[in-house]
C-alpha cells in the first residue's frame, strides 16, 4: 500500500503541487497524466523520496515510521533523463548498479534482467554506442536490479520505438503480477491504457481526477 495525504510542494512562493490525496493497493499501476508544467515529474520525485514535499506525507506499507534506508530498499526510480555510464557496457552498468557483494546472485540477477528486456545480444555494447531508445531500455533495466516493491517511472518510453515499448509493457505487467506497485508519468495514452488500472490527472499542480482508468476518464484530458 502507498498513501499520499494532503501533499503540497512549492518553490519560493509558487505552488508546484497542491493538496494531492490518493491511495494505492498492492499490484496497482497508476498513470499520472497532465499537460506540461502540471507537476507530474515533481510528484514522481517526491514519491520516490528524492524531493521532500513542503507539506503532507507519503506513507509506504501502512507504516508512518519507515526509515530512509528502508525506503531506499523498497523503492526504485526510473528518471526521465538517461542515468547511465556511457563508457561502460550494458552488462557492466547492470553489475555496477546491482551493488551486491554476492557475485553469483548478482550475475543471476543481471541475466534475469537482460532476459526480461531482450538485451542479451546487446549486453557487451557500450552505452555511448546505443540509440536513444535502447538507452532508455537500459535505463529501465538498471531500475530492475533492485527488487523493489514500489517502482516510479518518469516518461519511461518517450522516444522509443513500438517494439521496445511492447517489451516495457510486458515487463510492467509481469511486475504487476508479482505484486509490485508502479506509478508512471507519461504523455502516451496508448501506453498507459495498456498497463494502468488507475489514473491521476493533474492540471497546474491540482488533482482533477483520481480513480479507475477507463475510456470515460480520457474525456477529462483534453490535451
Amino acid at each position: 500500500m502507498i498513501t499520499v495525504s494532503n501533499l503540497s510542494h512549492k518553490i519560493d512562493r509558487n505552488f508546484i503541487l497542491r493538496d494531492i490525496d490518493f491511495e494505492l493497493e498492492k499490484s496497482d499501476v497508476l498513470g499520472i497524466v497532465g499537460p506540461n508544467g502540471a507537476g507530474k515529474s515533481t510528484l514522481i520525485s517526491i514519491l520516490a523520496g528524492i524531493v521532500v514535499p513542503t507539506t503532507g506525507k507519503v506513507t509506504y506499507l501502512d507504516n508512518n515510521r519507515i526509515s530512509s534506508k528502508q525506503k531506499r530498499n523498497i523503492t526504485s526510480y526510473v528518471p526521465q533523463e538517461i542515468a547511465l555510464f556511457d563508457e561502460l557496457s550494458i552488462y557492466d552498468n547492470l553489475i555496477l548498479f546491482g551493488n551486491d557483494k554476492n557475485t553469483a546472485r548478482l550475475k543471476q540477477k543481471v541475466k534475469s534482467v537482460l532476459d526480461q528486456l531482450c538485451l542479451n545480444n546487446e549486453q557487451s555494447k557500450k552505452v555511448s554506442k546505443l540509440s536513444g531508445g535502447m538507452k532508455r531500455r537500459v535505463n529501465i533495466a538498471v531500475s530492475l536490479m533492485k527488487d523493489a516493491k514500489y517502482i516510479f517511472m518518469d516518461e519511461p518510453v518517450v522516444g522509443v520505438e513500438y517494439r521496445i515499448r511492447e517489451d516495457v509493457e510486458k515487463m510492467i505487467r509481469r511486475m504487476q503480477r508479482e505484486g509490485k506497485t508502479l506509478i508512471i508519468s507519461s504523455h502516451q495514452f496508448e501506453f498507459l491504457e495498456n498497463v494502468c488500472n488507475k489514473l491521476l490527472y493533474l492540471v497546474d499542480g491540482n488533482q482533477k481526477y483520481f480513480g479507475p482508468y477507463n475510456e470515460r476518464v480520457l474525456n477529462l484530458c483534453p490535451y
